[in-house]
């Protein structure tokens, strides 16, 4: 099996959705503008729930559905104008993570190995993501009529519910008018769960293989023992190189990534706390449930950047202790080359002692990160189920 052959597979059908092809032979992604007409939608339809926002500013229920919209739009729209901005830094990643995937399967199989085991598990978790999104949209498209139905079980009468929140110039009560709007909603709404799939599955197959690279370069520095100094100062030189290289590259993807995480978290942040009122007041009602999925799909996107971050932090780290545990004291002859032996690998430790870090400007993504937001949103919640 070819190392290649489950990389990014769950995001490059997804992404070709939206117009992006990510293995373009000509380096130009954005092949199929057309295709993105979603989230020409979602911009359209924005105008029309920020006015929602505004008429709603005395109900803070209302307010807070409204809001939640709103801020899922900003989201997906900013996540898809970062896709446009960072597509040709994204075309040169994958180029250079195939190259140096097939370079390094080449190298041994169980080097192989330790590529394709990384892809495959990174592709049943990004299907699984994608998976929890879908059905969100497909819960967040099927609410209305649920809302609508149970209003007309208790009170014999219904009032026109949408997808999102919105207040248009038009009476959406008219069947015709109301269809038509339904639809371009819910057509709207895959315009925010596309670029989010899209760019959170490319982070976390990212992660995966930086994480595999690590590894690799662990198993041979435990194994890089040679006959003579200079032959493992030799098998050194290349695996300092991986490591490097490795590094570099977890650079380049942190800073396309900062903006998106830091925009992610402040936004989420949001999300959670006016998810919570909502979901404290509807607890006991059918809407609770909707209000509880969403908060569990935001979680799992913060879940993503901080798992992947911890992944990546702990297996730069742990570069250490494989130079720790290695052969080094086997392979050291005397004069000038064991001298410098040791003094690369003392140098290789203390770079290592540090790991990489995956950061959004001013905080890290790993999972002390996730279990603070995850508390907050967990306190807050019962603070609000306590006074209602």
């Amino acid at each position: 099996m070819s190392t290649t052959e489950n990389f990014l597979l769950v995001q490059k059908a997804t992404i070709a959705m939206l117009g992006f092809d990510l293995f373009s032979g000509s380096g130009e992604m954005w092949k199929y503008r057309h295709r993105c007409i979603n989230v020409y939608s979602i911009a359209t339809i924005f105008p029309f729930i920020l006015a929602a926002v505004i008429h709603n500013l005395k109900n803070v229920m209302l307010l807070a559905d409204a809001m939640v919209a709103l801020l899922i739009t900003i989201l997906g729209l900013f996540k898809f104008s970062m896709i446009i901005y960072l597509r040709k830094d994204f075309w040169r990643m994958i180029d250079t993570f195939r190259h140096l995937m097939t370079h390094e399967g080449e190298q041994g199989d169980e080097y192989a190995q330790i590529i394709i085991t990384a892809n495959k598990q990174d592709q049943r978790v990004c299907g699984i993501f994608r998976t929890c999104f879908f059905l969100a949209w497909a819960l967040n498209s099927v609410l209305p009529f649920v809302r609508m139905g149970l209003s007309y079980w208790l009170s014999g009468h219904v009032e026109p519910e949408l997808p999102f929140p919105c207040l248009f110039p038009w009476d959406i009560h008219n069947k015709r008018n109301y269809a038509l709007t339904f639809l371009w909603c819910a057509f709207a709404s895959t315009g925010v769960v596309l670029p989010a799939v899209s760019l959170d599955t490319i982070f976390c197959s990212f992660t995966s293989n930086l994480c595999a690279f690590f590894k690799i370069a662990q198993y041979k520095v435990l194994r890089f023992k040679s006959e003579t100094p200079e032959e493992s100062q030799a098998k050194l030189n290349k695996i300092f190189a991986l490591y490097q290289k490795s590094l570099d590259m977890c650079t380049e993807l942190n800073h396309c990534y900062e903006p998106i995480i830091c925009a992610q978290f402040f936004i989420s942040s949001l999300q959670l706390c006016m998810l919570g009122y909502l979901f404290s007041i509807t607890f006991s009602q059918t809407e609770g449930v909707y209000y509880a999925s969403f908060i569990a799909t935001i979680i799992i996107q913060a879940y993503i950047y901080c798992y992947c971050g911890e992944n990546v932090k702990t297996e730069s780290a742990l570069f250490e202790w494989a130079i720790y545990d290695s052969p080094w004291h086997e392979s050291l002859g005397s004069g000038l080359e064991s001298s410098s032996i040791c003094r690369s690998l003392l140098i290789s430790m203390m770079r290592a002692s540090h790991g990489f870090r995956i950061t959004g400007y001013f905080f890290e993504a790993n999972m002390e990160a996730f279990s603070s937001i995850v508390r907050t949103a967990m306190s807050y919640i019962t603070m609000l189920r306590s006074f209602s």
